[in-house]
């Protein structure tokens, strides 16, 4: 999914605002604080090149059955220890799994994974609170 540079900006001094008043609260000196905030604004604007210059799997060569030349999309379910719920897994509907990938492996948002989809983020919302709460579905 796309990257919202001016969106993370916000979040982030959204964030570093509150850091600020927890270490002045705690009696963390000025240019402490300060040091802090730039080691982290270093941080958060080397993941944004990171994610410019990183293409997301589905553009970087994945065909439309899901596999790229490094293997199956779904081969995390491979390494899962407990046969069983591997098995369940496999057993899962394409777009569950395909979710269920998006959101934990790929670190996607609901927002981006409806987006992807062309679903709602309220369908993505309901299918993997449906996902989390029966596990005998998985």
């Amino acid at each position: 999914m796309s990257y919202n540079h001016g969106l993370e900006r916000k979040k982030f001094e959204a964030c570093q605002r509150a850091l600020r008043r927890k270490y002045q609260q705690a009696g963390m000196p000025e240019p402490d604080i300060q040091a802090l905030h730039q080691l982290d604004l270093r941080e958060f604007l080397d993941e944004r090149r990171h994610r410019e210059h990183t293409l997301p799997l589905s553009e970087a060569g994945a065909t439309a059955s899901g596999r790229s030349e490094g293997g199956s999309r779904y081969m995390w379910i491979e390494e899962i220890g407990d046969p069983a719920l591997a098995g369940r897994l496999k057993a899962l509907p394409e777009e569950d799994l395909e979710i269920i990938t998006l959101y934990v492996i790929d670190d996607y948002s609901q927002t981006e994974i409806a987006a992807s989809l062309g679903i709602t983020k309220q369908a993505i919302s309901k299918r993997i609170c449906a996902l989390k709460t029966s596990p005998k579905k998985i």
